[in-house]
């Protein structure tokens, strides 16, 4: 008897091959990459409080556990710790030395609390590092297996490259899953524990707070664990006694005599001397028969174990057997050790008849009949097949129809679940061949004949079974058995085979009608790249010991050689080709690109194949420009081939670089698709998708639950699925869209839910055999369900004609796929369709008749965006609001495109989430591609391609470079151009970045990339466009522009003769490109541009300003039967002010928009709305009037402005700690000031405000430089390119630091520009060396400041610039506004040297600063200050817009030397010094005194003392 009867539930859910031993040989299939293995060593406890009041120990301490067998050196592994909100790299970093043994420990001493001094010392500890001083409440302990420091990211980090084991605790932002509970406090005496070494990757889960401390050192040792208990005397055996076959076997679920000796009489019914079971069946005489559940309790029959006298009974004896009762695994048996205990009767007994078995039967039922002699009856179908040719076992269900997975009928946990689970355990029972024969153990197995399955009887699922003998009831390998009367061999299945099976093949699918059909088909691994190309490839092997498949050992999956890879192909073909279909969707292909190939090489392979019999046939879908990097991608993939006389791609696939959903399973291919000849109304939208399978976890809370193993991971990637399809339904223009392939979901799964949820159609539904039951396309543990499926949306739905599964492969043995070639001494393997894979094709017909007749033109709407710098705030909704009403407003189809810098220099509800928000608000209104900007590389390349981008699964809409290259080369790192499909024309957008990038990004980040001439690479990519019509009409987005706009005042010619990058975008671009827009200079123009050799013909060129302000509109009448741009149109619009709410309500996208910007603004106010500081007044950029009255514009560059001089204070205050770099002067970029200090509504400065004047997150560095170098930097404001060229920023305005003034002439030559420099109010000392604080950004010479690259003693002082500006605004409350200027612009006109009464000579000008609220000068204080430091007063100068005339006399009797013009506003308190040189007047006349004669005459010295002055005053009365 078995033990429970959840068994019975799992005998039919598994075949008994796969849980009796392991596949000698198994076919080629995918297997999803394991998660990372997790080390030997690990974290095993850790003590955070060490020396705090009440500390069990004076230090802090981690102890590592080597759960292996073998020791193992530490040497080069090291202990780190970041702080519980850090994000940098850890700056903690202890290396480790020696090694760990064995099953042993490793103490590492950390640092201690109140300097140790409560607690008890440490077991001498293995190393001391006190540099790790974890915090007792939040922090991140990680064991790396490399010596420095170990970048993280933030959140779940599970054994990322180089970490062993990582420790998150606490409010830890890092963690692996889940952070482990912390102390409450450093009294709350405890340690994080690792329960008994097990590493589930999930901290919460592995640690807990222990009161037992337990540090142990490699040399340690811990309590051993007691012996168990000794077993008692073992009971003697019993004495014999008779029993009935019925008390032997009992009512309940085991024997009740089970370890008793008896003696029992019966029948033979079954005898088995070979095969293995080396016993025989015996049933009490005269049972059986007609039977109930309800009138029978106990088993008549007992299986006999005897190898001592198997081999001397027949069928029909009667016999008595003496023998020891037992389990054995679940079946009783008696055990007849010897032939003593066999006794052949004589006496007359009644025949054992035959009980009439019908499924679907009860557990207790089967109980009762264990053993028994049984008459199958009624309709059987066969259900399982997989282990038939290892074990001969087949899998059978009661009924016409098959056992059906659970959850492919009904959700998880259902009534219908219970119920169809309910129904699979009554219906289900296996057919054995009376041996336990492992067919593939070895070369004397695989010679013997298969039972059951021969060449030309398949016995696939959902054969009829028709009983031609009795069975007798076995159970073994958890599930009931018929069992033949004997064992079942070649030579006597004639008499022994129980059954036969009808034939159920069909040449072909169900007609599914249509005139256009697509289809599933997985591959099964198709890899033309076979192992014997590849070095460290194993093999499974035939029985000859021939390489079939891959075993592992390299990256090759499919065939060992070509022949093998000629047999799998010769299936694969012959399956497609009797689909039927026009598209097929492929899983299991291989990936090429993999192995150094073009990534469409086996594609290319399989379309070769396919053409052999019929050429020109089929063709594939190439791969897409958005193509992710191999290390994104498995060896496999997705794709297309289709046939081309009947279907035709629509531009070009497109691939869901989802990194995040999809990082553990392949990634979905999309591809537009029409009937040849058929209008664009009859496209629709296939998408190819191989899922993650349900044989591993994808992370360790991911394990089966009921659905397979990783239903999280599936369920999340069919939601990245639906949002990419129904972003694809708004890009490309149709409601038709079908998502196919292997989803590794059953039909009522999570995942698949998701779809049908959202309006899906799941087409397998409308797969019917012909008694109407429903197909399903995969087999697995005795159970058929649906893997493979074809969902249709709902407006694609409405053109299915109809849909089929051929079953063709998973209800097929496995033992005829090429991977089991020659396993077996028949020869089942055939070139034909027949288990091709392991999956079955889904087939589905689609009625796309021809479309309308296409108009004479359309007309194109193009809506364009600059600089739009993650402005998330209440505006957002607004210009949401603009882009829809333009959309609406439009006659045709419209494309919304950005030139550029959305991301980057953001609002505080943007930059705090990494411009998440502003990702998501772009995707919701679907942008159609963007160029780059320079702000999208603030993060560094790796943070574009890796986040931003992130193969498409982030930001959706394609991000275009065509001049970005590869380090050293000209090969583009981004998509060059997108294709569009308006209306039937297709448009490419190309993208460019000014050239200038280099220099407005921190170097280090881009050190991988060149950035060409975007002129250049539009016109080369123009050219390939045109070349190879690939479109119709070409629109360039260029993040460069005009250095004035229409507000400045400026006109076309103005800025084409100011030369430069704007003038070689208008004279230079192509002809092909039809329109262009423009970025990156913030100014807002919109001209009709001459085409260069185009005589008379014009362009837009368009720029909106920036921040989302203005929606840039080009308009464009295109001829469709030329494709040629017939008229255009362009002009900015300014951003609605309608009310938000009624745009939320009238347009969807604009609602979408309004809940991530209301997101957005709710999480950051958070911290956003928290005060930090305060202001007597707007503190703001230098501002730019427009010319026509309206409002200033920001961010003014070329002036100096209040705000930057404060943010220069804040860095000189915050960097002279000689521990943070000792700075003498403070230095700031404009472009780093990304917005205004506003005094409104009450002087408060919240967190959000600050942050967004400094949204960049440079850290802050200083260095020296001489006072020559300093001056350099100054004369740098004049922007040059590293070549020489003027960028289209001319001149960029330095903010610094109020202990430092200068004045400059920018009449004079280049480099010579500057006239004056004073620090701390002395001239600068060309030769001394001043520390200059600035952002890293800087430092490293960005923004043309190359001088900073020469600096010397360069340090970076860990502190942030937005933490050091808080930390700043906090300890100056409130802060003010200077408006006196630093930088005065004066040309000397005075005489190199004066004398008093000459004029000092000057021209004073930029006197007025721009920012808001700055005065407006009228007169200037005049003080002259002589050699000998005479002041004098000199009256006032006049001043008028911001400029005054100088003209004053130098005071009498000045001393001479140089002397100090001193001119003080007194309305801003700008202060302007002017070094005088004044002249000597001429000899001042001697003073003679006539000297006094000595009164003594005696006194002779004095007397010739006298005559000697005498003749000095002679001489100085003659001059």
């Amino acid at each position: 008897m078995h033990h429970s009867p959840w068994k019975l539930a799992l005998g039919t859910a598994v075949s008994a091959g796969l849980i009796a031993a392991p596949l000698a040989a198994v076919p080629a299939f995918a297997v999803d990459a394991a998660p990372a293995g997790t080390s030997p060593v690990v974290i095993n406890e850790a003590y955070l409080s060490g020396g705090s009041a009440g500390a069990a120990y004076k230090s802090k301490f981690v102890e590592l556990y080597n759960t292996s067998d073998a020791a193992v050196s530490l040497d080069g592994w090291s202990v780190q710790y970041r702080s519980g909100a850090g994000t940098a790299a850890p700056t903690s970093v202890a290396a480790l030395t020696g090694s760990i043994p064995a099953k042993g420990h490793y103490l590492i001493k950390g640092g201690a609390n109140n300097g140790g001094v409560e607690g008890a010392d440490l077991p001498t500890p293995d190393f001391v590092a006190t540099s790790l001083n974890f915090s007792g409440s939040a922090g991140t302990i990680i064991l790396a297996k490399q010596a420095t420091a170990a970048p993280l990211a933030t959140g779940s980090v599970v054994e990322p490259a180089g970490v062993a084991d990582l420790l998150g605790y606490g409010s830890s932002n890092t963690f692996e899953t889940q952070a482990a509970v912390a102390p409450a406090s450093n009294t709350d005496v405890k340690s994080l524990n690792r329960s008994a070494g097990t590493d589930s990757n999930s901290n919460r889960a592995d640690f807990t707070l222990n009161t037992a401390v337990t540090p142990t050192a490699a040399g340690g040792t811990v309590d051993p664990v007691p012996d168990p208990t000794p077993d008692p005397d073992p009971t003697p055996a019993p004495v014999p006694g008779t029993k009935t076959i019925a008390e032997i076997q009992g009512t309940g679920t085991a024997s009740p005599l089970a370890g008793t000796a008896v003696t029992t009489r019966g029948k033979v019914t079954a005898a088995f001397p070979t095969g293995g079971f080396a016993g025989y069946y015996v049933q009490t005489p005269g049972t059986g028969g007609d039977l109930t559940p309800g009138g029978h309790a106990a088993s008549d029959a007992v299986f006999v174990y005897s190898p001592a006298t198997a081999g001397s009974v027949q069928i029909g004896d009667f016999v008595e057997v003496t023998g020891t009762v037992s389990e054995f695994f679940g079946m009783t048996q008696v055990s007849v050790a010897d032939a003593a205990g066999l006794t052949k009767l004589t006496d007359a007994a009644p025949e054992v008849k035959a009980t009439a078995f019908t499924l679907p039967a009860a557990e207790s039922f089967r109980e009762a009949l264990e053993g028994m002699l049984l008459a199958p009856q009624g309709p059987v179908t066969v259900t399982d097949n997989y282990s038939l040719n290892q074990y001969g076992e087949i899998g059978l269900s009661g009924g016409t129809t098959t056992l059906v997975q659970p959850t492919a009928v009904a959700r998880y946990g259902s009534a219908e679940y219970q119920a169809a689970v309910a129904d699979n355990a009554a219906r289900g029972i296996k057919l054995d061949d009376g041996a336990t024969t492992n067919f593939l153990k070895d070369a004397t197995t695989k010679a013997q004949v298969l039972p059951y399955l021969t060449a030309t009887d398949p016995v696939r699922v959902g054969s009829p079974v028709t009983f031609a003998t009795n069975v007798v009831l076995g159970y073994a390998n958890n599930a009931w058995k018929f069992q033949p009367l004997t064992h079942l061999t070649e030579a006597n299945k004639g008499t022994v085979q129980p059954a036969s099976f009808g034939a159920t093949r069909t040449q072909a699918p169900t007609s599914v009608g249509g005139n256009l059909k697509i289809a599933s088909f997985n591959v099964l691994n198709y890899f033309p790249t076979t192992g014997d190309t590849l070095t460290g490839c194993s093999f499974y092997k035939d029985r000859d010991g021939n390489p079939i498949t891959v075993q592992g050992g390299c990256d090759a999956r499919g065939a060992a050689n070509a022949e093998n890879f000629l047999r799998q192909q010769n299936k694969i073909v012959a399956a497609i080709t009797k689909t039927g279909a026009d598209v097929v969707s492929l899983m299991e292909i291989e990936n090429s690109a993999q192995f150094g190939k073009d990534r469409d090489d086996a594609l290319a392979k399989l379309v070769d194949a396919l053409n052999i019999a019929t050429p020109g046939i089929w063709d594939y879908v190439r791969t897409p420009a958005n193509a992710p990097p191999l290390a994104d991608e498995d060896m496999i993939r997705t794709a297309f081939i289709f046939k081309k006389a009947v279907a035709e791609p629509v531009e070009e696939s497109i691939i869901h670089n989802d990194t995040v959903a999809f990082a553990n399973a392949r990634k979905p291919l999309a591809q537009v698709f029409k009937p040849v000849g058929a209008g664009d109304d009859k496209k629709f939208i296939a998408i190819a998708n191989h899922f993650k399978s349900k044989g591993s976890a994808a992370t360790p809370d991911d394990t089966d639950k009921g659905q397979g193993a990783s239903n999280l991971a599936r369920t999340a990637q069919a939601r990245s699925l639906l949002d990419f399809a129904a972003g694809l339904q708004a890009t490309k223009g149709t409601d038709k869209v079908f998502l196919i392939g292997d989803f590794n979901s059953y039909a009522q799964e999570d995942p698949m839910n998701v779809f049908t949820d959202a309006g899906y159609v799941n087409q397998d539904g409308k797969a019917k055999n012909a008694d109407g039951s429903a197909k399903h396309s995969y087999l697995f543990g005795g159970l058929v369900g649906s893997l493979d499926h074809i969902l249709a949306s709902p407006g694609a739905d409405t053109v299915v004609t109809g849909a089929d599964i051929w079953n063709i492969n998973s209800v097929e043995s496995v033992a005829l796929e090429y991977s089991r070639y020659n396993n077996n001494v028949t020869n089942y393997y055939a070139p034909d369709q027949y288990r091709a894979s392991d999956h079955d094709p889904v087939v589905v017909g689609l009625d796309l008749p021809a479309g309308p007749v296409t108009p004479a033109s359309v007309e194109l709407n193009f809506l364009g965006i600059n600089d739009f710098h993650g402005r998330i705030d209440t505006n957002t909704v607004l210009f949401a609001g603009t882009i829809e009403k333009l959309r609406a407003a439009a006659p045709g189809a419209t494309a919304f495109l950005s030139a550029g810098d959305n991301i980057g220099a953001s609002l505080f509800a943007s930059a705090v989430a990494k411009d998440q928000p502003t990702i998501d608000v772009l995707n919701a209104l679907e942008l159609d591609a963007s160029a780059v900007g320079n702000h999208e590389f603030d993060g560094g390349w790796a943070d574009l391609r890796d986040r931003v981008i992130a193969g498409g699964t982030n930001a959706t809409f394609p991000l275009l470079g065509a001049n970005v290259y590869k380090k050293g080369t000209t090969e583009p790192v981004l998509p060059e151009f997108t294709v569009l499909d308006m209306d039937g024309v297709k448009v490419a957008v190309i993208g460019t970045v000014t050239q200038e990038v280099p220099s407005l990004v921190t170097p280090a980040g881009i050190a991988d990339l060149d950035f060409g001439d975007p002129v250049d690479a539009i016109n080369r990519v123009a050219a390939k466009i045109t070349a190879e019509n690939l479109a119709d009409v070409i629109i360039a987005e260029n993040h460069d522009g005009a250095g004035s706009g229409t507000p400045d005042g400026a006109t076309l010619e103005q800025e084409v003769a100011a030369g430069g990058p704007f003038a070689k975008l208008v004279t230079e671009t192509s002809p092909e490109v039809d329109a262009i827009f423009t970025g990156h200079t913030h100014k807002e123009y919109a001209w009709n541009a001459p085409v260069p050799r185009a005589d008379g013909k014009t362009r837009p060129i368009v720029q909106t300003g920036n921040y989302g302000e203005n929606i840039g509109q080009i308009q464009l009448t295109v001829d469709t039967a030329t494709k040629e741009v017939t008229a255009s149109k362009a002009g900015n619009v300014r951003r609605t002010t309608d009310a938000a709410a009624g745009l939320v309500a009238a347009y969807p996208r604009v609602a979408a928009v309004d809940a991530i910007v209301q997101k957005a603004l709710a999480e950051a106010a958070t911290i956003g709305n928290q005060p930090v500081g305060a202001l007597t007044a707007d503190i703001t950029t230098a501002f730019t009037a427009d010319p026509a009255g309206g409002p200033a514009k920001r961010d003014d560059r070329a002036s100096e402005s209040t705000l930057g001089n404060l943010v220069a204070d804040s860095l000189l205050e915050s960097l002279q700690p000689a521990e943070l770099g000792a700075a003498e002067i403070g230095v700031v970029n404009p472009g780093g000031l990304r917005n205004e200090l506003y005094y409104a509504p009450d002087g408060t400065i919240t967190y959000a405000e600050a942050n967004s004047v400094l949204p960049f997150v440079n850290n802050l560095w200083t260095t020296s430089l001489t006072g020559t170098q300093f001056k350099a930097l100054l004369e740098q404001q004049w922007q040059t390119n590293a070549d020489g060229t003027v960028p289209s920023r001319a001149y960029q305005q330095l903010g610094l630091s109020r202990n430092v003034n200068y004045t400059y002439d920018a009449t004079r030559a280049a480099g010579d520009r500057i006239t004056s420099i004073r620090v701390a109010g002395a001239l600068i000392d060309p030769a001394k060396s001043y520390r200059i604080g600035t952002f890293s950004f800087l430092a490293t010479g960005g923004d043309n400041f190359r001088v900073f690259k020469d600096g010397t003693g360069t340090k970076d002082s860990g502190l942030v610039d937005r933490d050091a500006w808080i930390q700043y605004l906090q300890g100056h409350k409130p802060v003010s506004p200077d408006f006196a200027r630093r930088t005065v612009a004066v040309v000397n006109t005075t005489a190199a040297e004066v004398k008093a009464g000459d004029a000092i000579t000057l021209a004073v000008s930029k006197l007025d600063l721009t920012s808001l609220g700055s005065p407006v000068n009228t007169s200037l204080a005049a003080v002259f200050t002589d050699s000998a430091g005479t002041v004098t007063d000199l009256g006032t100068v006049p001043v008028a817009a911001g400029a005054a005339a100088v003209n004053l006399a130098v005071p009498a009797g000045a001393a001479a030397g140089t002397g100090t013009l001193t001119l003080t506003a007194a309305e801003s308190g700008t202060v302007v010094k002017a070094a005088v040189q004044v002249a000597g007047s001429g000899p001042v006349p001697p003073e003679c005194v006539a000297p006094v004669a000595p009164t003594k005459w005696y006194d002779i010295l004095g007397w010739i003392r006298y005559g000697i002055a005498w003749i000095q005053y002679q001489q100085c009365l003659r001059g």
